[in-house]
């Protein structure tokens, strides 16, 4: 039995649209942003812990696309340049 042919089961997120709209707000699906992104869904999900924005409906888990691009933005870590070493004179 095909993949595509199989009927899904209503509870899997497959099933829920990738993109929805709420209030001028586009909320973009976990996975679907994940994707985007280029990296794992368990690598989205480490920054939940550091505030990233999300919410559930109907069990699927959902990004503000836009607010979700402003927390990844305000995590860039900027670092000082190295000190250069002096050569030291040998005696």
């Amino acid at each position: 039995m095909n993949i595509a042919e199989r009927q899904l089961d209503p509870r899997h997120r497959e099933r829920h649209p990738e993109r929805i709209e709420i209030g001028g707000v586009v909320l973009v699906r976990n996975d679907v942003q994940a994707r985007q992104l280029g990296v794992s869904e368990r690598s989205i999900d480490r920054g939940d812990k550091d505030g990233a924005p999300f919410v559930f409906i109907g069990r699927i888990k959902y990004r503000p696309q836009q607010r979700y691009a402003d927390f990844i933005l305000s995590k860039i870590q900027e670092g000082r340049p190295r000190r250069r070493r002096r050569k030291r004179r040998g005696r």
